[in-house]
């Protein structure tokens, strides 16, 4: 699936854009970004990201996924958390940016009349508004896997595919968009206690990760999984090489893997294989051998790490180091 990461800032925003929007809808973009910092200030997402990050997603998927060069539909993708977020007004916003700008920002925030109904209004709403919410709503689940509360992550996608999956059909562009995240994160539809579901959750997690070889990190947790399983190793330990990076290398938790119904098993597994913060290799190594079951998946990972494929990748000095710290590891291992 896509990710639209945005920008890290305006200046950044500017050049990447310069080109595709005429300069006249850069300065205004400019000063409406300028005025979305004011409103929002030191705000934070869930996943503590600035909030500032997000209103640069928006403008993205609408730039960079749908091509809208519209300035009062790029401008509210900007601001369109004002009313529902801040002590903006939607008064304050039409006079600084105008009454199109506000009319949208004003369609896609949640009024006195609750979100049950705010839904119904938006699936008919009109086509620009649809661009807008939609394109918002993708900044806010296309890394779903990052909001710290698992019970958040299933009620939003659920919430999604219900709602707003079919608002998408709107522009086969977005509907495309949107079939591929409901397939990337479908593991949240259930207990991730499969292999299928697993490799869904460590795709996500690793998504945008590459290794130190510069390829994707999710190749590399599969490999270790195929090499587990060609040794005979079982489903759970399987599970635990494609989960084996997850909590050392990502933003999940041991916790949240057992609230996504990760097998007790499995989460004891991974814990063996994450090296805590500070920890010693050595002592790191000893206490991963006091879980018999997770030794073959470390293995697994040592000889995938180690391929001639990955090595020849790295530069000499890179290669060495390595090969003397996977050397260590297996001796500790076979003792």
């Amino acid at each position: 699936m896509r990710v639209f990461a945005g920008w890290d800032g305006w200046p950044a925003a500017e050049e990447d854009l310069n080109g595709r929007l005429p300069r006249a809808v850069l300065a205004e973009l400019e000063v409406a970004f300028e005025g979305a910092l004011e409103w929002h200030g030191g705000q934070v997402r869930p996943a503590g990201e600035a909030y500032w990050e997000h209103l640069l997603q928006v403008v993205d998927v609408l730039v960079s996924g749908l091509g809208v060069t519209d300035v009062d539909l790029l401008r509210a993708g900007l601001l369109h958390d004002v009313v529902e977020d801040t002590d903006g007004t939607l008064e304050e916003v039409a006079a600084r940016f105008g009454e199109r700008t506000a009319e949208l920002v004003g369609a896609v925030t949640i009024g006195p009349e609750g979100r049950t109904a705010y839904l119904g209004r938006l699936a008919g709403a009109s086509r620009d508004v649809l661009l807008l919410k939609l394109s918002d709503r993708y900044s806010n689940v296309q890394r779903l896997h990052t909001h710290p509360r698992v019970a958040k992550q299933r009620s939003y996608y659920a919430e999604t595919v219900e709602r707003f999956v079919p608002m998408a059909v709107v522009d086969n562009r977005l509907k495309e968009l949107y079939a591929a995240w409901a397939a990337a994160y479908s593991y949240l539809d259930g207990p991730v206690d499969t292999l299928e579901a697993a490799d869904q959750l460590a795709a996500a997690v690793h998504r945008e990760q590459v290794d130190k070889s510069g390829e994707p990190y999710v190749l590399h947790v599969r490999g270790a999984a195929e090499i587990a399983r060609r040794d005979g190793a079982d489903e759970y330990q399987q599970m635990a090489a494609l989960l084996h990076d997850s909590v050392e290398d990502t933003s999940c938790t041991l916790t949240q893997l057992t609230d996504l119904g990760v097998p007790p098993p499995v989460v004891e597994m991974v814990d063996a294989l994450t090296r805590r913060p500070g920890e010693h290799h050595d002592d790191y190594l000893a206490r991963l051998v006091r879980t018999p079951g997770a030794v073959p998946v470390k293995r697994a990972d040592i000889e995938h790490n180690s391929s001639p494929a990955r090595r020849s990748r790295l530069d000499a000095e890179t290669q060495e180091r390595l090969r003397k710290k996977y050397a260590h590891a297996l001796e500790v291992l076979d003792r």
